[in-house]
């Protein structure tokens, strides 16, 4: 009798244990430190480019990884943040230091995502949900006018005719191009930053040092990085 009782109980046991063993087997190896950030504050939250902003005086860097819908009409500038130089020649090496780790992840990041873009299935959806944006320019009455393979380029999108980009954005919200470029790219990205996540992890540490070198509100006379000006 007792021995019925102790398989019981190691049956009721094991029965409690295997979902739960599942449950640690499913969950994932991440606190979501890049899943839940919003598209346009990717920059900001991962690689720290609001710190490094307010430090340096600069506008932000790192601005192409901040994902947007396509916007042909009048596509945001290139932003290469005119971060550095004089200023950060004079900050302590713990800043240099981790502004240099910080671009060195940034580049890596940059540098997979483009290949993962331009390989593989990537490249086809690229290619399918374009092939509907150039037969909506081809219904406008634009034609391609460079050689090659049809392509935005090939057909002369962003080259400054207005009326052409003004098409291409009417039929980027019609055939819902713009949604889905943003959506594949937001996707992929945040797939490469998965696999750098203990990178990342460590990276927001370096946020307090970065923030030791904000220039104190303090007027003409105050101090960036605790040193005179």
């Amino acid at each position: 009798m007792h021995g019925g009782i102790v398989g019981v109980t190691r049956f009721v046991l094991s029965a409690l244990l295997i979902p739960l063993a599942g449950c640690a087997a499913s969950k994932p190896a991440t606190d979501l430190t890049y899943q839940d950030v919003p598209a346009e504050r990717i920059a900001d939250r991962i690689f720290l480019a609001d710190a490094i902003a307010a430090a340096e005086g600069c506008l932000p860097p790192f601005s192409d990884v901040v994902v947007r819908r396509p916007n042909f009409i009048s596509p945001p500038a290139p932003v290469d943040g005119g971060c550095g130089g004089s200023v950060r020649a004079t900050a302590p090496w713990e800043y240099v230091d981790a502004v240099s780790r910080i671009t060195v992840l940034h580049d890596a990041v940059v540098r997979e995502w483009d290949v993962l873009l331009q390989s593989g299935p990537e490249a086809a959806e690229t290619r399918s949900y374009g092939t509907t944006l150039l037969q909506c320019l081809d219904r406008a009455g634009f034609v391609q006018r460079g050689p090659g393979d049809p392509s935005l380029e090939s057909y002369g999108v962003g080259s400054g005719d207005i009326a052409l980009d003004n098409a291409a954005q009417q039929c980027s919200d019609s055939t819902g191009y713009g949604w889905r470029a943003a959506a594949q790219r937001l996707r992929t990205l945040k797939s490469v930053l998965g696999r750098r996540e203990s990178e990342i992890n460590d990276i927001a540490r370096l946020r307090p040092v970065l923030e030791r070198g904000v220039r104190p509100d303090a007027g003409p006379e105050g101090t960036r990085f605790g040193l005179p000006q």
